[in-house]
C-alpha cells in the first residue's frame, strides 16, 4: 500500500510539482492511521526525497528559475522552522487552516482560468516587484508547509502563474527546488522532535523514486499553452478537495 500511494504521488509531483503534503499527509492519517504530527513529519521527510530527484532532473536541464528561486527562499525557509517548531509546541486546528487555504487555491485557480480563457496573460512582476512580494509571500508559505506538510508545491505555483510570464516547466522546476528545500529543513525538525514513520517512510520513498522517474518521460509530450490550462484545472480540484476536508472535519 505505501509503495502504491508514493508511486501515485511522486508521479503527480513529477508532472505538477503538486501533491507532496496535499495528498500524503491526509492518506497516511486515514489509511496508515498515523499520528497528525507524524503524518506531517514523514511526507515532509518524504518530500524531501522525491522533490528532490524530481528537481535534480529538471534543475539538470535547465527548467527552473534562479532568482525567482533565490527571493522565495530568502524567507521562506526561516519560515518553515518556525512553522515546523509551532505546529509541536502550540497546536493547530488542521481542518481551519485546511478550509482557509483550499478556499485560498480554489478562488485564485479559478480567476487564473478565467483570465487564460480570455487569453490574458498574467500581471508580470519579474522585473518591477518582485523581490518584495516573492520573500513575503514564502515567508507565509514555508510557516504553512511546517505546520501541515502542505502549501509548497501549490501556493508556489499559483504565486508564479499569477505574477511571473515563467513557462509552465520552469514554474514546475522552480517550486520543486524550493519545495525540496523547504521540506529538507522542516522534515529535519520533525525529525529531531521524533515525528516521523521510518517504515512507512521507507516504503513511500521507493515508490516515489519510481513514479518521478515515470512523469519526466512523460512531461514533454504536453504542448506549453495546454499544459498551463490543465495544471491551472487541477490545482482549482486540489482546492475543492482541501475546503471539501476542511468542511467534513
Amino acid at each position: 500500500m505505501e509503495f502504491l500511494i508514493g508511486f501515485l504521488i511522486a508521479f503527480l509531483i513529477g508532472l505538477t510539482g503538486v501533491g507532496a503534503g496535499i495528498l500524503t499527509t491526509p492518506l497516511l492519517v486515514t489509511l496508515m492511521n498515523l499520528e497528525p504530527a507524524v503524518a506531517v513529519g514523514t511526507a515532509l521527510v518524504f518530500a524531501t526525497a522525491v522533490k528532490g530527484y524530481a528537481g535534480f532532473l529538471y534543475m539538470s536541464q535547465g527548467l527552473y528559475d534562479r532568482r525567482v528561486l533565490l527571493y522565495l527562499c530568502l524567507e521562506g525557509l526561516p519560515g518553515v522552522v518556525l512553522g515546523s517548531l509551532g505546529v509541536s509546541r502550540i497546536g493547530v486546528d488542521r481542518d481551519t487552516m485546511m478550509l482557509i487555504l483550499g478556499t485560498l487555491v480554489l478562488t485564485t485557480s479559478l480567476v487564473n482560468l478565467y483570465f487564460h480563457a480570455k487569453g490574458l496573460g498574467p500581471f508580470n512582476v519579474v522585473h518591477r516587484n518582485i523581490k518584495y512580494l516573492l520573500p513575503l509571500t514564502s515567508l507565509l508559505i514555508g510557516i504553512e508547509v511546517g505546520f501541515s506538510s502542505v502549501g509548497s508545491g501549490v501556493l508556489v505555483e499559483l504565486l508564479l502563474l499569477s505574477t511571473t510570464n515563467i513557462g509552465v516547466p520552469h514554474v514546475v522546476g522552480t517550486s520543486l527546488a524550493f519545495g525540496f528545500l523547504v521540506s529538507l529543513l522542516g522534515g529535519a525538525v520533525h525529525l529531531s522532535l521524533g515525528n516521523v514513520d521510518t517504515k512507512v517512510l521507507a516504503k513511500l520513498t521507493l515508490g516515489g523514486l519510481v513514479g518521478t522517474l515515470l512523469a519526466l518521460k512523460t512531461l514533454k509530450f504536453f504542448p506549453q499553452r495546454k499544459l498551463r490550462y490543465a495544471l491551472l484545472v487541477f490545482l482549482m480540484f486540489i482546492g475543492g478537495y482541501l475546503v471539501k476536508e476542511g468542511a467534513e472535519g
